[in-house]
Order: C-alpha cells, then sequence, then structure tokens
C-alpha cells in the first residue's frame, strides 16, 4: 500500500491532516513519525508524499531510497531545509505554506514597536512600586527629560522612522499597519522597487540603519542575506534604535549583536528567532534586560495554526496530483 509520511516532532495531533488525505486518497496508509531515521527508513519503498516540519533536514542522505516519492510539502513559508538540487533529479515536487501567518507576524512587529516605545513592562514595575504618575517615569528634573538619554522615558511612536529589511508580503503588510500609527516606512530590498508615488522610501541598508528608530527584519533567509545585519554596519544604527527579528536568526550575525546590545551600540532587540534553536538556558540574550526573547512562535494564532494544517496538506495532495500550489518552489523544472 501506498502511504504518507507525516514527519513532525513540533505539532502533537494531526486529525486534521489526516482526515484531508484520507478523504482525498482511498487507499493510502498515513504515518505519523519522529525524525528517527530507523522509522523513515522502514517505509521509503512505498512513500509517495511526504508532509514535513519545517526543522527537518530533507536532504540528499535523506532521500536516498526513495523510489515512489512524488511530493513533498513543508509547514511553513520557508524551505531552506530541503535539498532541491536533489529532489528535482529525483521528480519530486517540494511545496512551502506561504501566507498563512502574515498578519500574526506583523502583528508581533507592531507589538514590539508599542512595547519598546511605551515601556510597558517598565511602568507596571514602577506602578507595583509604588510609584505613580510622573515620578513613576524618573526622579529627573522634568524639565531636562530627553530620549536620547534616558532608556526609560516613553517614546511617541508618530513621526518615528521604520526600516523593514525585506520588502516582501510580510513586510509590506507591517508597513501598512506601521503607517497607520503614524510612523514614516522606509525599506531595504534589492528585489523590490521603490513604489511609484506611494508613501514608502527605498533606501540603502547603511543610510537606513542610520536613520531608523525601529529597524525590523522580514526578509527571506538566502545566501545573499546571510549576516546582513552584521559587524560591519550594525554600528551605524542610532543608540536609541530598536531592532526586531521576525524572519530567521541567521540573517542578523549573533555575536555582533550581542556586542552590539552589551556596549549599548543599540538600545534593545526583540527576537523570535535565532541562529540556533532551542536557546540554550545560558545564553546571553535570556540575561540581558533589553532583549525580548519569544520561542520562534510568533506564526502561530487561533487562526494561522489550522490555516498552515489545511494549506500544506492541500498543497501536497494538489502535487500528487499532477497540479501545481502557490508554495510549489520547483513545479515548473517539472514540466
Amino acid at each position: 500500500m501506498d502511504k504518507i509520511m507525516i514527519i513532525d516532532e513540533e505539532f502533537n495531533q494531526h486529525s486534521v491532516e489526516k482526515s484531508l488525505i484520507q478523504s482525498s486518497l482511498k487507499d493510502v496508509d498515513v504515518l505519523e513519525l519522529d525524525y528517527s531515521n530507523t522509522q523513515i527508513a522502514k517505509h521509503r519503498g512505498e512513500t509517495i508524499g511526504i508532509l514535513s516540519q519545517i526543522d527537518f533536514p530533507v536532504d540528499r542522505k535523506f532521500l536516498t531510497g526513495f523510489k515512489k516519492l512524488r511530493a513533498i510539502s513543508v509547514y511553513g513559508g520557508g524551505y531552506n531545509n530541503v535539498d532541491i538540487d536533489t529532489a528535482n533529479s529525483m521528480g519530486v515536487k517540494v511545496s512551502r505554506s506561504p501566507n498563512y501567518c502574515n498578519h500574526e507576524v506583523a502583528e508581533y512587529v507592531i507589538a514590539m514597536i508599542l512595547n519598546f516605545a511605551k515601556k510597558f513592562d517598565y511602568l507596571n514595575e514602577r506602578a507595583r512600586g509604588g510609584y505613580w504618575g510622573a515620578r513613576a517615569v524618573s526622579d529627573l528634573p522634568i524639565d531636562q527629560w530627553n530620549h536620547e538619554g534616558m532608556e526609560y522615558l516613553p517614546q511617541r511612536v508618530d513621526g518615528s522612522v521604520l526600516l523593514i529589511i525585506g520588502y516582501g508580503k510580510i513586510g509590506k503588510l507591517v508597513g501598512r499597519k506601521a503607517m497607520g500609527l503614524g510612523l514614516n516606512v522606509i525599506f531595504y530590498d534589492p528585489y523590490v522597487q521603490a513604489p511609484a508615488g506611494g508613501r514608502v522610501e527605498k533606501v540603502e541598508l547603511v543610510e537606513g540603519l542610520s536613520r531608523a528608530d525601529f529597524i525590523v527584519i522580514t526578509a527571506s533567509l538566502n545566501s545573499s542575506s546571510v549576516s546582513l545585519l552584521n559587524s560591519g554596519n550594525i554600528s551605524y544604527a542610532k543608540r536609541t534604535a530598536y531592532i526586531i527579528n521576525a524572519a530567521r536568526g541567521k540573517i542578523i550575525e549573533e555575536k555582533a549583536l550581542i556586542t552590539a546590545l552589551e556596549n549599548r551600540i543599540i538600545r534593545g532587540a526583540a527576537l523570535d528567532v535565532f541562529s540556533d534553536e532551542p536557546l540554550p538556558s545560558d545564553h546571553p540574550f535570556f540575561k540581558m534586560e533589553n532583549v525580548f526573547v519569544t520561542p520562534h512562535a510568533i506564526y502561530i494564532s487561533d487562526r494561522s495554526i489550522r490555516k498552515l494544517k489545511v494549506l500544506a496538506t492541500n498543497n501536497l495532495l494538489s502535487m500528487l496530483r499532477g497540479e501545481i500550489p502557490e508554495g510549489c518552489v520547483n513545479c515548473s523544472s517539472m514540466k
């Protein structure tokens, strides 16, 4: 009997996927497997399709031995862990799952901008300590208050500058939401043209870093974006700037970011993604008061997680039927 593998160690249930597969393909056995190659190897000969978690390495070594495999669908927008060249040589279609969490990621960015600007954690702590009104912000002479010298002075976001690195669908959505708050949006993306007559300005990276109050990364990870933000350019950022990484950890040179945060070259960072995950409990980021860490989970919401499961499964079924879903990354080479 033909088989479909669900290779996943993150989601603890796959009833949605199994229901969709079994209603479409009557004579297929659906296997729920962890990352153990021993278990996977037992079923390689009969497997026609794979539904894979985004962090599982679908490399040349893994693909060796699959004789009937026709399609691989990845949970998530990225497919860096799939060896596309080997898949092409085997005639295997590969699909990612785009656009299922665009709003979730964009909303995280806006939330972090407001969190940094409005000092919610600090003011909550001050209120619990009995401080109230202006004295909750600072005991410094009030007419001497200034944004540059006072880390905990709340900031007005209206009129601030937001640099978006990577101006694809999520980057554009972040921009639209940010403009609703009155931010001035600029972007760096060598693959996107400046919009004609729009409110958004295209800039070179160093210029953007030097102008931005908030720097958000929504770029794709590829050979040109690895360590895009690094020790050679991060020093151009304002000392009052905040970096928000909502894309991939390897886009930032992590050592350079740690140095910039420790030496107050920038004021702070919000990070959902990291070069190696999960972070060890003794990682420097966990010890820094100016870093807000989330566990690569901003894509999850009440709506997005089911949408991802349905999208990834339907992509797999579509490719098995010989169709080309929106997320297919190599279907053109299969024609």
